[in-house]
């Protein structure tokens, strides 16, 4: 690379590596390819020798690791954690991935890297360049956090959680709207994320970058032998697919079984909590916990469903499901940010009995399904490769570091 390659310094919560989530793959994705078009050093949470690091030294990366600070995710210390994040202004998501060492390490690097950008790969990671000067910014804003969190507040329904849900998503709307006023611009992954954020930041420089899919990767496959498995896939360690699954459990899957017996449904995804777990429990249900490759599991369902009632962004399960060429049942907030149309790419239901006629609608009507993945394969291909969105991205990128350009949406 020659001497005018920007340099390029990044602030993530991991190393995105191995793929097993969205965020990661997204970001693993998008930065693999920029690695030969910018020189990149990327810092974040882990070990130095990791896979994960040597990952990303093949792809041209370098990697700074961080000495990962363990929260415990539950149990009586996690909640004097977040207890103790009351007198915090700054919401838990912020709080929880601060380290004295972490921005040791980007201003050790800062000095020493000089780079053209540094880009937060996480709104939270903002934090850290509030005071960095005379670098230009940028963050990636994998969701409007704010509409996260007034999801999860709309579907809480025990009071004291709800009063502390209420509490954080009033600190997340005010960090995320002094967070965008540190930077230089902010991508979003959808033109409503775009248009959410610029409310409050009609002059930040913002370009939409959506989601993609790997289009080798995940080919269509064959239809199944037997019509009576549902598929979905998530990281289970993430709220709003817990929320899913339980809504799935609760209020979906008894409608279906009422009229298909025999129907099952596997939840595929990464560290299933104890309360996911015992969703196997149920007659038809299948939690698998972390697996290595999903599409397995999706060859085995005729239709894939996406009951998500909590969520921000848009959605890489959908893309990779249309990819492979399965009829898709959603949610309008699970489908939310990708530009898709119901009844011509996947199903929008948004109650349990429409959710469950859609799911039996196609269960008895391979030939619909056949044409919805046709469809929704067509459209994944002409929107949504990642060379197309990498390039994008670079593009913007060299924009925000020379001062150019404006508002870009899709």
């Amino acid at each position: 690379m020659g001497g005018n390659v920007l340099k390029i310094l990044v602030l993530d919560e991991e190393f995105p590596y191995p793929t097993n989530t969205g965020k990661r793959t997204r970001s693993f994705n998008l930065y693999r390819r920029l690695g030969s078009k910018f020189r990149i050093r990327y810092i974040g949470y882990g070990g130095s020798d990791s896979v994960a690091a040597e990952v990303l030294r093949a792809e041209g990366i370098e990697p700074i690791a961080v000495q990962t600070r363990m929260h415990p995710r539950r149990g009586p210390a996690f909640y004097l954690l977040l207890l103790a994040n009351l007198v915090s202004p700054l919401p838990y998501i912020v709080t929880s991935h601060y380290s004295k060492s972490y921005q040791e390490t980007v201003s050790a690097s800062v000095a020493e890297f000089q780079p053209d950008l540094v880009l937060c790969e996480w709104t939270p990671y903002a934090i850290y360049v509030e005071k960095l000067v005379p670098v230009k910014k940028l963050v990636s804003t994998h969701n409007v956090e704010a509409d996260i969190w007034q999801r999860y507040y709309e579907n809480e329904t025990n009071l004291l959680r709800r009063w502390y849900i209420f509490e954080q998503w009033r600190k997340v709307k005010l960090f995320e709207r002094l967070a965008l006023s540190w930077v230089d611009g902010a991508t979003t992954v959808s033109n409503l994320d775009r248009a959410s954020l610029a409310k409050n930041h009609e002059q930040l420089r913002m370009a939409v970058i959506p989601n993609g899919v790997d289009l080798d990767y995940f080919r269509p496959l064959p239809p199944p032998a037997q019509a009576h498995h549902l598929v979905f896939t998530g990281s289970m360690d993430w709220r709003p697919n817990q929320d899913a699954a339980h809504y799935f459990v609760r209020e979906i899957l008894p409608l279906l079984r009422q009229a298909r017996p025999d129907l099952e449904c596997t939840f595929v995804g990464r560290n299933p909590p104890t309360d996911i777990q015992r969703l196997g429990q149920v007659p038809g249900v299948h939690i698998t916990g972390t697996v290595e490759d999903v599409r397995p599991y999706v060859e085995r369902a005729l239709v894939y469903v996406v009951p998500l009632r909590i969520g921000g962004g848009s959605r890489l399960k959908i893309l990779e499901a249309l990819a492979l060429g399965r009829a898709v049942v959603s949610t309008t907030v699970g489908a939310e940010g990708l530009d898709v149309v119901h009844d011509r790419h996947i199903m929008l239901a948004d109650d349990p009995i429409s959710f469950a006629e859609s799911v039996l609608r196609l269960l008895g009507d391979s030939k619909r399904c056949q044409e919805l993945a046709i469809e929704g394969r067509r459209l994944v291909e002409q929107h949504y490769g990642w060379d197309a969105l990498a390039n994008r991205f670079g593009n913007f990128i060299g924009d925000v570091v020379r001062g150019n350009g404006a508002d870009c949406s899709l």
